[in-house]
């Protein structure tokens, strides 16, 4: 299938006139013809050809199996480079330095590899590149998943909650940030992207916000801070907790059932940190509130009721995630389903407009799935490349010399190298490449596996925050009407709660490293580290004061 996504996207690109614009429309045309071509011819070879390339041939492949095997490493590339331009960048460095290293300073270089075994090992060998475990976690696991937001999104369940939640908070001014808050971290549940989230509340909660007195900047950046919780708030995270799924050979619901504690310890300390900044802009406010009625109750109501069938299947009865979303999918469509049809007029109109909502949801599922299969391929050939050329053994050797024996040392280094590759990359990304290349030495010094997954987890998630690339920043910025870079500074004041989560993973691992009642007394302790620090960095008290919270805070996560 992953052939069939490029095929899907360079479709999407067309009818939005590309894949490249500067083309004429009849060769962009050509382009997404000449790829489902592709798709048809690499699609069905391999599964003609799977058991003999799996057994007979593997090591010894023959002409056609390298052509078969480029043209998918080809169709890919081009996608992720319509779709991925700094992904595609990063690879195809990776890729000349795989092909000739002599070129690499010590103890990079290396006398370089084939081209005819590159091009195997990113496609026909199945182990890494582009039909690796992570596209095939994306058209599984992850699509599942996919189906139950795209239902939400199309079937309008998502703006009902919004709506909702605005309307009962924002009744009373001082109260509206919070519904930022709330509404986002409701959002974030079936969101699992900060971006997203940002687009869909902070198009209602931005606007309302700067009416009631708020500045711009302090608007956007709330917004910001909130809807980055999209990778946070379970029980659908962000790609990155599928794949430490994955990678740790564990349930998502695993993942999820750990996930809880610092999401919840995020918004909380989030909401303190909002509260504190907006009550001197909100004071004197006048009342503003968002009409709903017993349709966006209803919606939410069937939202907030799926999402617990999906805890439940996932939770109690323990059921295979994908079987999980799948079900709880058919009941949010049944439910909404319902909900459009009785709006209809007659059996006619009611059909349309099941048919016209479950066509939307086709489409936002595809293109969900589509994106999703394309980045995390481009990553099986990022990992890919750098498997064969033993790079990560190499940074490895070097952090280990620098790092040695000392611990805060090597986090450091790891937050450094997270922030560098964070700064253009997704949040998949950065937690993919922290993980494979410092993750083994972090394990190796002591620290426990699921705290160092959680803090590589926690830095993929800042990069959607820090400064100079933040993607939610910019959506924000947008919609406020302010200063990107103003609205990023700002959103990292909303955001310290992040930070100490980040810290106390590590220095507290029972925050993660077993689900349930272990978690309590390390959650209560960070978030009452997290509380002090957000009270005296947060302002409108004396300095005195506010230095002491943040003593207190910080004493509270190292040395109790």
């Amino acid at each position: 299938m992953v052939p069939y996504t490029v095929f899907l996207t360079l479709l999407s690109l067309y009818l939005k006139g590309g894949p490249v614009a500067r083309l004429p429309r009849a060769l962009n045309a050509g382009i997404v013809v000449l790829s489902l071509l592709a798709a048809l011819t690499v699609s069905g070879y391999i599964t003609a050809e799977f058991r003999e390339l799996n057994t007979v041939r593997l090591g010894s492949y023959n002409t056609l199996d390298i052509i078969i095997g480029g043209i998918a490493f080809s169709m890919v590339m081009f996608a992720v480079l319509l779709k991925y331009r700094a992904i595609f960048i990063l690879n195809a460095l990776l890729f000349l330095y795989t092909l000739n290293g002599s070129w690499a300073p010590y103890p990079f270089d290396h006398p370089g590899i084939r081209l005819e075994r590159i091009i195997t090992a990113m496609s026909v060998e199945f182990e890494t590149g582009v039909f690796e475990k992570l596209p095939q976690l994306a058209l599984t696991l992850i699509g599942a998943f996919m189906l139950f937001i795209s239902i939400a999104q199309a079937f309008g369940a998502v703006d009902s909650v919004i709506r909702l939640v605005i309307g009962v908070l924002g009744s009373r001014p001082r109260l509206l940030p919070q519904a930022a808050v709330v509404g986002s971290m409701i959002i974030a549940m079936v969101s699992g992207s900060g971006a997203a989230n940002a687009a869909s509340t902070g198009s209602i909660t931005i606007p309302l916000m700067k009416r009631a007195g708020m500045p711009p900047v302090k608007a956007a950046a709330i917004e910001t801070a909130s809807s980055i919780g999209g990778q946070l708030m379970p029980p659908i995270m962000g790609i990155s907790a599928f794949v430490m799924a994955d990678y740790l050979g564990v349930s998502y619901f695993d993942v999820v059932a750990r996930g809880w504690a610092p999401a919840l310890i995020y918004y909380i300390g989030l909401a303190l940190a909002v509260y504190l900044a907006s009550r001197a802009f909100l004071a004197g406010s006048t009342t503003l509130k968002l009409e709903y009625g017993k349709l966006e109750v209803y919606k939410a109501s069937s939202l907030v009721a799926s999402i617990l069938l999906l805890i439940i299947l996932m939770g109690l009865k323990r059921e295979y995630p994908a079987y999980a979303a799948l079900q709880s999918s058919i009941l949010l469509l049944a439910l909404l389903a319902a909900s459009e049809g009785a709006a209809g007029s007659g059996l006619r109109d009611r059909a349309g407009r099941i048919l016209g909502r479950l066509a939307e949801a086709l489409k936002i599922f595809s293109g969900f799935v589509a994106d999703i299969t394309i980045l995390l391929a481009a990553l099986g050939v990022m990992t890919g490349l750098m498997t064969i050329t033993g790079v990560p053994t190499r940074v490895g050797f070097l952090l280990l010399e620098v790092g040695a024996g000392n611990k805060l040392l090597l986090v450091a280094l790891a937050f450094v190298f997270g922030y560098l590759v964070g700064l253009g990359l997704p949040p998949v990304v950065t937690y993919i490449l922290t993980v494979v290349v410092i993750g083994p030495y972090m394990l190796q010094a002591g620290f426990n596996p699921w705290a160092v997954h959680f803090y590589a987890f926690l830095l993929g998630v800042m990069s959607e925050l820090s400064p100079p690339t933040s993607v939610t920043a910019a959506v924000t910025s947008r919609i406020a009407g302010s200063g990107f870079v103003e609205t990023m500074l700002e959103a990292l004041r909303f955001a310290i709660p992040l930070f100490t989560v980040m810290v106390g993973v590590l220095l507290e691992p029972g925050l993660v490293a077993e689900p349930g009642l272990p978690q309590l007394i390390p959650a209560f302790k960070v978030l009452a580290a997290t509380i002090a620090v957000v009270a005296g960095l947060s302002g409108g008290f004396h300095i005195l004061i506010r230095l002491a919270a943040i003593a207190i805070g910080l004493a509270i996560l190292v040395l109790i």
